[in-house]
């Protein structure tokens, strides 16, 4: 799927309603999915040429969770709620549904930029215990055994040996690496 400039969307809208083209077409020409064409048409038809313009437009964890209210429990279409709101795009609306059904029913805001340099230490520091733990070291010993088994044995199965030995050999230079500190 291709990104679309401001005077793609505008031929698209205008090859849908003067020309007559329908959305296979437009589809294959502009190289995006028939569903989205369809989508950008309803949404220039209902809010006008201005909806174009917008720029990138942060919505709070408000605006989300009234949005996915009124599909989850007002069980309106995510369709029509996210033309109604004017998004840009469908699945921005089925996005944050799926994020708050896996969060817990609760709406979470991503934070935007790189991690600061604590967070940073912190996941390394959480990597290295558990790389160091005796349970990652048996799981590693245990699929090794495992493949190993596989490999003398008549069937042809596929196997992932080579991941394994790898993993075993990170653990064993790691743990000479962190035990040196």
């Amino acid at each position: 799927m291709s990104k679309l400039t401001k005077k793609d969307k505008l031929n698209i809208y205008k090859e849908w309603t003067i020309e007559n083209k329908r959305s296979a077409y437009l589809s294959k020409k502009y190289g995006i999915g028939s569903a989205s064409i369809k989508y950008l048409v309803s949404l220039i038809h209902r809010h006008g040429m201005d909806i174009l313009d917008k720029p990138h437009t942060y919505y709070s964890a408000q605006f989300k969770l009234e949005a996915i209210n009124r599909v989850l429990v007002n069980h309106e279409a995510a369709y029509s709620v996210s033309l109604e709101l004017g998004l840009k795009s469908q699945g921005m609306l089925i996005n944050w549904i799926r994020s708050y059904k896996e969060n817990g029913y609760n709406v979470v805001i991503k934070r935007k930029g790189r991690r600061t340099r604590e967070q940073r230490a912190r996941e390394i520091e959480e990597r290295k215990r558990r790389i160091a733990s005796p349970e990652f070291k048996a799981y590693c010993r245990e699929c090794i055994y495992k493949k190993i088994g596989c490999l003398g044995s008549k069937e042809k199965k596929p196997t992932k040996i080579k991941q394994h030995v790898l993993l075993y050999r990170l653990f064993s230079f790691s743990s000479t690496l962190f035990s040196k500190n």
